[in-house]
Formats: C-alpha cells, structure tokens, sequence
C-alpha cells in the first residue's frame, strides 16, 4: 500500500511538469549557481569592504526560482505553488480554476525574465561604484537536454580600486564668510585622501556640506548646487577630486541670511506676539509651551537644523498637524528671512467604541468590547488624555487549554501626557524628541471562574525620552501597584492548603517601586533586508519602604501594618528580522527574564512572576501549563507554573500565498524555573548546567489570513521534546502521547 501511494504520488508530480505551459521558446529558470569573483591581478592586494561588496553583488542576483527552500536562489525543491497554477492553468477570466491559479498557484519564473546579461551589467556598477573601474562580468546559462530549464552563473574579473589622491573644497575668495566655512568643514570632509572611491561617498559628501551651508545661514543654497569633479587621469588608480560649487549662481546665494520677523497662525488665526495664551476658533494654548519648542527665533541665523527641529517638536505635541514654515526676503534687507508658521488643529475630543477579538499577554484569546476617549490639550498646556476601558471574556488556546479557567472582566487604563520642557536630570535632552512625562492610572477586575477574582490597581509616573532616531529610554521614579484576590473557590482552597506560600504571592500584594526600560526599534524591512528590535527593563520595588520598615519596630515585615514586596526583575526581549526575498521573511526572537526577591519577600509577587505557553510562545502548549523546570502539575495549571527565570527562543520561516494569505514554519523552545528549590514544586528549580535538556520544544506550521483591519491566524503544532519526562520518554516519538493540537491567535506572534 505504501508502495503504491508513494508510485501515485510520483506519477502525479513528474506528470505536473513545470514546463508545462512555457511561452514558446522560453526556458523555466531554476536558479543562480553563484558567483565567481577573481581579482586581476591576484595578488599583492586585498578588497577591502569585502563582505559589503559581495553582499551586494549577491543581492543584485538574488532571484528565486519556483520551489525555492528558505528564499535561496541556489536552493530548490518541489515546486508546489508551480504544480498547482499548472494544474489549475485556464484562460478563463473566472471560475474556480482561475481562483485556484491566481490565489494558491505561482506562474513560472521564466529565464528572460531573470536577465542574466542585465544582472551581469548590475554586478559590474556595483563594483565600479566602489572604484573598481574597469570590472568585467560574463553569464554562464545551463539547460537541460530539452532546453525547458536553465540556471545561472556569474563570473566577475575585479581589478584594483582607484583612491582618491587629492581632496579639495574649493570657494571664490571674495566669498570670505563661506571660504571659511569650508575650511573648517574639509576636515571633517566624508571624503579624505587615501580613501577608496565610492560613489554612495560622494553623494554622502553632498548631503552633509549642504547641511552644513543650510545649518550656517545659506539659505538659497541647494543640493544641487554642489559639484563633485573628480579627476582620472592622474595615473596610478589615483583619482584628485574637487568640490565646489556652482559659480554662475547669484550673489545673494553667496550671503548668510538671518531671521527677521517671525509670525504664527493656527487654524489661520494670526496669533497676537503679547497674549498670554495662543487662542483659536476652539481652544488655546499657554504661550511658554508653544515658544519652548519653535527653535527659530528673531535675529538668528537662519538653520534648517532648527526649522526641522520646530516642526519635530509640533508634531510630537499632538495637537497640531502639518506645521508649515513659508520664508519672505526681507522687504528693505535681502540678507533677512522673515519666518511665517503655520499649523492646523487636530480634533481636540474624541470617543471611539471598538469591538474585537484579542490576544493577551497573559496567554488568553477570545473577544473584547472596548471604548476610548481620547482628550487633547486638556488643561491648556500641550496636556493629552487617553482612557480606554474595556471588557472581555477570554479562553485559554493551546495543548492541555481544559487546565485553564476561563478569564473575564474589565479593566481601565488612562494616561496623561505632557511635554517634558525642564527635565530634572542632565542625560534626558530634546536632541531627537521632546521629552515626556507620563502619569497613569489603571484597574483591573479579573475572574478566573474556577479559581478566585483578581482586583489590581497601579498608579505611576515617568519620563520618556530619545537618544536617537531608533532608541527610546522610559525611567520610572515610583510606581505603585495594589493587587488582591476575593471570592476564591473551593479548588483554590485546596491548592492553597497544599501549598500556604501560593497565597503569599496572591494576597495583599502591595508593589512600590520604580524602573528603566531601554528600546531600540529597526524592525522595519522597508527598504533593508535586516531588522532588529531590542526592548529591556530593570525593576527595583519595595527598597524605601524596607527602610521606612526599619523604623516601625513593631511591624518588621511591613510598613504600619501593611506588607509589601521587595525584589529586583531584569527582563528583554530581542527580534530580528530577515528578509529573504519580496515574499518571504526569517524572524526570530528571544526573550528573557530574572527576578529575586528579597529582603521583606521570600518569592516574587504573582503579577511579577514569569510564566510560559500561549499562541504567541510555545506553540501548542498552553499558557501556564509548563515548568517551572521539570515540574509537571497534572490536575491544575495556571497558578502555580510560574517561576523566577525565563529563557525563550522562536523561529519562524514567513511565506506568502499572495497579497492577504501566507504561511509559516515554525519552532519554539525555552522553559520557566524557580531559583530555590520549592517542596511543593518539586524539579521545579534551575540547573545551570542542564538548560537546554530543561527545556521544551515545540514545531508546527500555520496560516495566516490578512483582512486588513486584522490578522487571524492558526498554528498547529507539536511538543517535540518534554523535560518533565523521565529519560527515554522526553521525545514525542518515545512517549507516544498526542502532544500535537491547534493554536488560534491575532496578529502576528512576533
């Protein structure tokens, strides 16, 4: 029987041949066989920037034949997507046929499409636009007998760059203001003796000595305006390069212009320059907020450092759109700029109601109701509100989901923002963005039916701020949360007789503390094959008040009668993403966590602690039904798989169908663990030694369907390897358990 379906399965493929509705005369492109790069002469010189050079020419070739493994052009299996759009090939404008063809199938990706001599051509400018004048590339095209299919392979002769002998920045010295602008520019100069050619440095060069101009007052100045001449015929790959600019320009572009008059209208209103407040058809604004943040000021130079800076700063207030600065020459001085701003309002209340399905953080699917308000420039100081309140009813997702109650309730989280114009420490600056300060206020009523119900409350402050375009740091000075349990059932009661330090994380927990937060975010792919994510937070609680403690005598394990917690918490989360080709995607991500506590507390408070599981982590294993460790509970889960530490790793392999569905492998691995060991936990505490066979592993495949406001997916995967087991057991195909299941979720894991 095997036999036969594996000899019907291969009839079925070898009849549905790729070539199979090839154009006439056209041959199915099977991939790229490489690049074959010799340096001439061989020796006596190296390529500097190797590796960013070859990445290019790589990338210029990267085409990906039909069946392609893991978005790599000299990697091919089975073309599945081909032998679909053959199967179901029609003319037809309609039907299920060119349903079919169009939505699962992928036409043949023919070799006069590639271009093998275009892609040649490429390969050489790459090259050359890195001095290496006179590169020379040839194109190898294999067929097969019949000539249906072909693969590619690039040969490239490189000879050795030009560098750059000379570098000057030349001005006419009857322009002395700008002479001596230049001279200090040219030694801070992108380009420098010495220094190979490189075309993408010369355009670099361009940019930054235009900047410079615009940023000293040369306001007519343009980018264009800078010529770069180089000069080949020195000898010896030696290249003297020149940079001026253009000399049939006026005068006026030559002088420095400064601010004269400067003017606002908001909403078209124009504003009075005495009033206490900037006032429009609905609202106004204190005038010291608004003034902190226009950088252009009456009698300066003019900048366009600080005008980007000025519409920067609006823009980030957020109650004002598309700020606009118009420039008029002086009407009795042509060196003077008066600077016209204008911006318009954005809605200043808003109410939005929303229904959805959602995923928590805490491993939970299901559907939610929810409501925004939304109050800008509340008390007329750039102050803006956001309250959501929502209620939900959530189920567990995954293996082992019968474990887990379901959870309800609703929760309320509101924040007012404002910006931040005398931060209290010197390392907050404005360079990259205004700073914030941010006071929240959240509640939250929980039911877990069959457990007990969670009352939590938090009340904080912080500042944000940027150090760079990507990186954002947050500091909490204190943070207060509240969070105690009531209505407990008779299966919590009886978790709790078995193990009393469970209601020690659960009751009365009472959290001051403060806390930094790190992030840095270039996870876009949008014009780069590389993306990275960081975010990482340090939590300290509970310090002060021990101190407060030390001091009440009569109370040494809390502050006046009421208990709290003392810990420290490290946690990070890392993305990376890469883009193999304009369909498919490698995304991997790591997250950790450590908490200890000490002091006043003997283990972390139940909100603190760390758990595993979920449709967005270990795939199918529900959340909180593993660890911590080797620990195995197999009547209750939830409340007590939770732990101190947390190592988590994830990988994805991205593909897509067409414009709204894709697809995706997948595998998970990592675990939670206890620092001490806990006898109501047993195997529940870390070996450092014996992570890795500590931890679990799950695989799985999935689909994804994109319908514009949302993405439902659905995962189905399997516990490949099992720590709780005893050896010889741990791997799916030794225990012979059905450890496999279906993972519904929104939106994208990671």
């Amino acid at each position: 029987m095997r036999v036969a379906t594996v000899a019907i399965i291969v009839f079925i493929l070898s009849a549905c041949s790729g070539t199979k509705h090839l154009p006439p005369g056209e041959s199915l492109y099977v991939g790229t066989r490489g690049i074959s790069l010799q340096k001439t002469p061989p020796d006596g010189w190296t390529i500097k920037q190797s590796f960013l050079k070859k990445a290019g020419a790589y990338w210029a070739i990267w085409d990906l034949p039909n069946g392609d493994i893991a978005g790599f052009p000299s990697f091919r299996f089975i073309p599945f997507r081909l032998i679909l759009y053959n199967w179901f090939y029609t003319e037809k404008p309609k039907g299920f046929s060119h349903w079919m063809m169009n939505n699962f199938g992928e036409p043949p990706v023919l070799l006069s499409a590639i271009n093998p001599d275009l892609k040649t051509e490429k390969i050489v400018n790459i090259f050359e636009n890195y001095g290496h004048f006179g590169t020379t590339g040839t194109n190898t095209v294999t067929y097969n007998r019949n000539r249906k299919k072909a693969s590619v392979r690039y040969h490239v002769k490189i000879p050795k760059p030009y560098n750059y002998r000379t570098v000057e920045h030349i001005t006419d010295s009857l322009h002395a203001p700008l002479t001596e602008l230049t001279k200090r520019y040219h030694y801070s100069s992108v380009l420098q003796p010495g220094n190979e050619f490189n075309l993408d440095s010369i355009r670099a060069e361009k940019t930054k000595l235009w900047n410079t101009l615009q940023n000293s007052g040369f306001f007519f100045l343009q980018k264009d305006h800078i010529l770069v001449q180089a000069d080949t015929t020195v000898g010896n790959k030696q290249i003297d390069i020149r940079v001026r600019l253009d000399q049939d320009l006026p005068d006026a572009y030559f002088t420095k212009q400064s601010i004269g008059k400067t003017a606002i209208a908001i909403d078209t209103v124009h504003q009075d320059g005495k009033a206490p407040y900037y006032d429009w058809y609905n609202g106004r604004l204190r005038r010291h907020i608004l003034d902190s943040l226009i950088t252009v000021k009456s009698g300066q130079s003019y900048s366009l450092s600080k005008v980007r800076r000025t519409m920067r700063n609006i823009n980030e207030l957020g109650l004002f759109a598309n700020p606009q600065y118009a420039f008029t020459v002086g009407s009795t001085d042509s060196t003077v700029l008066n600077a016209n701003l204008s911006m318009h309002t954005l809605e200043e209340t808003s109410v939005t109601f929303n229904a959805k399905g959602a995923y928590r953080a805490t491993g939970y699917l299901g559907p939610a109701l929810g409501l925004n308000l939304t109050q800008l420039n509340l008390f007329g100081g750039g102050e803006n509100l956001s309250t959501d309140l929502d209620g939900y009813y959530y189920y567990p997702v995954g293996v082992s989901k019968e474990k887990i109650s379901p959870s309800s309730g609703f929760s309320l989280r509101s924040t007012l923002s404002a910006p931040l114009l005398r931060p209290p420490f010197r390392f907050i600056k404005s360079t990259y963005a205004t700073p914030r300060k941010h006071f929240t206020l959240g509640a939250e009523f929980n039911k877990r039916e069959d457990y007990f119900t969670m009352n939590s409350i938090t009340l904080g402050y912080s500042m944000s701020w940027r150090s760079g375009p990507k990186v954002t740091h947050r500091l909490s000075p204190i943070e207060v949360t509240f969070s105690d349990i009531s209505n407990t059932t008779s299966l919590y009661d009886s978790l709790v007789a078995e193990n009393p330090s469970l209601a020690n994380s659960l009751v009365d927990q009472f959290v001051l503390g403060s806390y930094y937060s790190f992030k840095y975010d270039n996870l876009s792919l949008r014009n780069k094959r590389l993306g990275t994510y960081f975010e990482g937070k340090l939590e300290f609680a509970g310090n002060s008040l021990y101190l407060v403690s030390l001091l009440d005598n009569k109370d040494r394990d809390g502050v006046f009668g009421l208990d709290f917690s003392q810990f420290v918490e490290l946690s990070y989360e890392f993305r990376t993403h890469f883009k193999l080709s304009n369909r498919s995607v490698l995304a991997f991500r790591h997250v950790a966590g450590f908490g200890y506590a000490y002091g006043n507390s003997s283990q972390l408070p139940y909100i603190r602690q760390f758990f595993i599981g979920g449709s967005n982590s270990l795939r199918p294993i529900s959340a909180r039904t593993a660890g911590p460790g080797r620990y195995i509970e197999l009547q209750q889960g939830e409340v007590n798989q939770v732990g101190d530490i947390k190592l988590e790793f994830n990988l994805e392999y991205r593909f897509n169908f067409n414009a709204r569905l894709s697809g995706a492998l997948f595998t998970d691995a990592g675990n939670i663990w206890l620092l001490r060991p806990d006898p109501y936990r047993p195997n529940g505490e870390i070996r450092w030694g014996k992570l890795a066979q500590d931890s679990y592993l799950t695989a799985g495949v999935g689909l994804r369907l994109d319908v514009t406001f949302l993405v439902i997916r659905a995962d189905y995967g399997a516990i490949l390897y099992a720590p709780f087991f005893i050896d010889g057991k741990r791997w799916l195909w030794q225990n012979q358990l059905s450890l496999w299941g279906p993972v519904f979720g929104f939106g994208l894991p990671f």
